[in-house]
């Protein structure tokens, strides 16, 4: 939801901003538009029953690296007020979901790191094979912008093929993916995701998920990079309402790097305000 302006970064070689440019804006993707589908299937139960759901997030972070980069690494409070529409479409035995949502994120007494961008899914999903396997296909574009939309930093196009299994409160996903990048190298991913529900009485539910991706980017200027991201998030989910949540979230991300100056950690605590609209 945060970053720093690389843009007046002085005097880095080209190189070195291309790269922190796509490092943080892999930090702010893993905060958009990848929560689905638990996240979504929790405000599909508790939204009104209409073909669209119109949602608005806005959190309220601390975080220990603002700038998803070690370089210049620092914490801070940040406001991310995030704004989307998405829905579920049936075709034949097929499940197209889309979403697209724009996000602005305010670093408090610092304007100079502030940050917004537009994000986009189009999944196609499979009906239950084997073992109540689903697979699955996706595309992803996300747009990184310095202050509110003033200039462009990064655009990402992911695409995605994976397979789910759902079986109760549990979530699991394994999935190779190609990020290509309008700035800095692109790469290949694998990686799973488990996530599991546990319901704590009045509808509020307690929600664990963790992540485990090895990344490889293409060759630049010699260098061979590769990466170990993990990532674990707990989240509290507390209904106020049947189209509005309270979530409490405390999410570590932690990559580790072959090369110099790409491992980093990122520690975000806060509330978050979710609110729904079914039209």
């Amino acid at each position: 939801m945060v970053a720093v302006s690389l843009l007046s970064a002085g005097p880095a070689s080209a190189q070195q901003t291309k790269d922190e440019n796509l490092s943080q804006a892999e930090g702010l993707e893993e905060e958009y538009g990848r929560d689905w589908p638990e996240d979504e299937e929790f405000a599909l139960k508790r939204a009104p029953g209409r073909p669209w759901t119109l949602q608005f997030r806005l959190p309220i972070d601390w975080r220990t690296n603002l700038t998803h980069v070690e370089t210049r690494r620092r914490s801070g409070d940040t406001i991310g007020p995030d704004l989307s529409v998405w829905r579920h479409w049936a075709l034949g035995g097929l499940q197209l979901f889309t979403e697209a949502g724009a996000f602005s994120s305010t670093v408090l007494r610092d304007a100079s790191l502030d940050t917004a961008g537009f994000y986009g899914t189009f999944e196609l999903e499979a009906g239950s094979l084997w073992e109540k396997l689903t697979p699955y296909v996706a595309y992803e574009p996300f747009s990184l912008y310095q202050g509110l939309f003033q200039s462009h930093i990064v655009t990402l196009h992911t695409m995605s093929a994976g397979v789910r299994r759902a079986s109760g409160p549990t979530f699991i996903d394994a999935y190779l993916r190609r990020m290509e990048a309008s700035v800095g190298p692109e790469r290949w991913s694998l990686g799973t995701t488990v996530s599991h529900s546990i319901g704590l009485g009045g509808d509020t539910i307690l929600n664990l998920r963790g992540e485990a991706e090895f990344r490889r980017f293409d060759e630049s200027d010699g260098e061979d990079r590769r990466d170990f991201r993990i990532r674990a998030r707990v989240r509290f989910i507390v209904p106020l309402d049947p189209a509005v949540d309270l979530q409490l979230t405390a999410d570590l991300h932690r990559t580790k790097s072959n090369l110099d100056g790409f491992s980093t950690t990122n520690l975000i605590l806060g509330p978050a305000l979710v609110a729904r609209l079914g039209f």
